[in-house]
């Protein structure tokens, strides 16, 4: 049975009371361009348990969204890297673009980072549809990559297919984060993914590399969650050596990898060595929030609440710059 959570309802059991969040949020407003120049990444995909926890997709969505308007109304860009599918998180992010008014002085405040093949699909008529309010960047397979034909679409059935689809998702990832100064994190899926991880997992992986700030919110499920339970100790991680064990197309991936290039292959133990390595108290150092805020963003589901530590965090973290601006 599903719980009723009004997700736009600040709770019960923090410190900061609605009308506090809504003032302090009002506040930040009057500071229009407290992100100028600040592209600020999101990580997000639907997962297979949204509803054991009570939500559903329409929930991760206006998390999504509500995020998304208070980064743009604060100046800063936001990037995403996915596929054009119809309904999915891009084409989201398009129709908020549309009905959102955004300063005349600066309207590509949307990065959509697109790998190869997966590029091919975007069509002449979209891209001139959104040429003002859109930036695609088109990320083609690194060097160490061989393709026949750039212009031919390839399948991501198994074997060397999918370890260049894999190799083509991890540059492109390696890229969008190398232009990004923090990242928020919502969701991932667990399984049926066609990278080298689950995407929500690699991109964080990627940000911890760059010590990126980064931003987790747990309430929702999925591989963010995954990782705050593991911070907090509550768990071990399902991303170990066995994590999709019985499945032969993922099994013969990990193969390819480890032939390929050792340095390269597909290590979940470096991964949470990494996450436990950085710790709440290390995220806390990089994003400008307070660990008590920081556990805080991984559990509460209330939008008001979640939009009020990011920004936050953000306004802590890039304030000197602001300030000098």
């Amino acid at each position: 049975m599903k719980n009723n959570i009004n997700i736009t309802n600040q709770s019960e059991d923090t410190g900061s009371s609605k009308i506090d969040i809504v003032k302090t949020q009002n506040n930040l407003l009057l500071r229009r361009f407290i992100l100028k120049n600040r592209r600020i990444g999101i990580s997000i995909s639907e997962c297979e348990n949204l509803e054991e926890l009570g939500f559903d997709i329409n929930h991760l969505k206006d998390v999504m969204v509500e995020t998304a308007k208070y980064i743009l109304s604060l100046g800063g860009s936001l990037s995403y890297g996915g596929d054009l599918r119809n309904g999915g998180f891009t084409e989201i992010f398009f129709d908020l673009l549309n009905y959102y008014n955004l300063p005349e002085e600066n309207n590509n405040r949307f990065y959509s980072y697109l790998a190869w093949p997966l590029h091919l699909s975007l069509t002449k008529e979209k891209e001139a549809q959104l040429i003002n309010k859109v930036t695609f960047i088109k990320v083609n397979p690194p060097e160490d990559v061989y393709i026949e034909n750039l212009e031919e679409f390839l399948p991501p059935t198994k074997g060397d297919n999918h370890y260049k689809w894999s190799r083509s998702l991890s540059h492109m990832r390696m890229k969008m984060e190398n232009e990004c100064d923090a990242r928020i994190f919502l969701g991932g899926k667990f399984s049926s993914f066609k990278g080298k991880y689950p995407g929500v997992l690699e991109e964080l992986g990627i940000a911890l590399e760059k010590k990126h700030p980064i931003y987790l919110i747990g309430a929702f499920g999925g591989v963010t969650k995954e990782i705050t339970e593991v911070l907090n100790g509550t768990k071990q991680s399902v991303f170990n050596e066995n994590y999709l064990s019985t499945d032969e197309v993922y099994n013969e991936l990990k193969e390819i990898y480890s032939k390929k290039n050792i340095s390269l292959r597909i290590d979940y133990k470096k991964i949470n060595q990494d996450i436990l390595n950085k710790g709440w108290e290390g995220l806390s150092k990089l994003n400008g929030l307070s660990l008590i805020d920081n556990k805080r963003l991984s559990k509460t589901p209330h939008i008001n609440e979640i939009i009020f530590l990011i920004i936050k965090g953000l306004t802590n973290k890039f304030r000197d710059y602001t300030d000098n601006d």
